[in-house]
């Protein structure tokens, strides 16, 4: 197979993939288990203060005023974070209308989900991923959701799932309204198997991940991998070493250059611009490899057979 055997039918629709390479792998499987951490129970703090970081040494992407909150905890990947606030605040979540589909996932599609920001009220909790799932990048006046949340007593939490594949985007996290920031290695260096990342909270709550954290339970093996990914690989990875093959992916299938390193977009006229997932023509400009998992025939019998609504 070629690359130019790729069809636009073969991007995915459904669900847009993010991205993995070869290398990722092969750094994972030839890990010298030597080097395992002697005392398991202190490594959290480790993994913390390099995770930490990392995050602060991007450029292509930049959370300011990170250095505000006061406790930094270990999670399983951002939906760890996720869970636990649809734990705390069961039916008081609300999000955006296409949010990441986690939320309808948890609430049999039930969650609150908002097309403008004044659609929030007091008693509202809300939870938005940024870098935005949505755009890739800036949400309209979001500002303005800020200053409101701050007016009706709406506690924000940042998902930051998607940083570290992201391009184009700084935000000033010490915001008043903003509660809480999540990251996780899964899309930043495919790591989604691993589940691991890092909360930022000013006081952390009673729930899951404090107690995890604070009776040193924590998933040392996965954060000693995402550790040694984050040393071996560094920062804005992505960007850095294959942004002109993105470039070239999106002119060849006639997309709109997103900033996301995993989707292109289409502008649909009145029906606005949908996201297409990139993956398998990219990865196989990199790999020489025709991802399967990244095109719709990649999705299993449950994400086939999934509620669109």
């Amino acid at each position: 197979m070629k690359y130019e055997d790729i069809t636009f039918k073969m991007l995915g629709t459904k669900r847009q993939r993010p991205m993995m390479v070869s290398e990722f792998k092969t750094f994972r499987k030839n890990l010298d288990m030597k080097n395992y951490p002697d005392d398991p129970h202190k490594y959290t703090k480790e993994f913390i203060d390099y995770i930490d970081q990392w995050i602060k040494m991007h450029k292509c992407v930049k959370y300011f005023g990170i250095d505000k909150f006061k406790r930094k905890d270990a999670i399983l990947g951002t939906t760890h974070q996720l869970d636990e606030l649809h734990y705390l605040h069961r039916g008081k979540i609300a999000t955006y209308k296409g949010e990441y589909k986690y939320h309808r996932r948890l609430t049999d599609f039930k969650v609150k989900q908002i097309k403008h920001y004044e659609e929030l009220i007091t008693g509202d909790v809300f939870i938005v991923s940024y870098p935005s799932c949505i755009t890739t990048n800036y949400h309209k006046d979001f500002s303005l959701l800020l200053d409101r949340c701050i007016e009706y007593k709406i506690p924000v939490h940042i998902d930051g799932a998607w940083f570290g594949q992201c391009r184009n985007f700084q935000f000033d996290v010490s915001h008043p309204a903003i509660h809480s920031v999540s990251v996780s290695l899964s899309k930043a260096l495919g790591m989604g198997s691993q589940r691991i990342g890092i909360r930022y909270t000013h006081d952390p709550p009673l729930g899951p991940i404090k107690i995890m954290n604070d009776f040193n339970y924590a998933n040392v093996s996965d954060m000693w991998i995402g550790t040694e990914c984050m040393k071996h690989f560094g920062v804005d990875y992505w960007w850095n070493n294959y942004e002109h093959l993105y470039k070239k992916v999106c002119l060849d299938f006639g997309l709109i250059e997103a900033d996301s390193i995993h989707v292109g977009m289409l502008d649909k006229g009145k029906d606005g611009i949908n996201p297409y997932g990139i993956r398998t023509p990219l990865r196989f400009l990199i790999d020489g490899f025709f991802d399967q998992r990244g095109t719709d025939k990649g999705l299993n019998e449950i994400e086939k057979n999934e509620r669109v609504k």
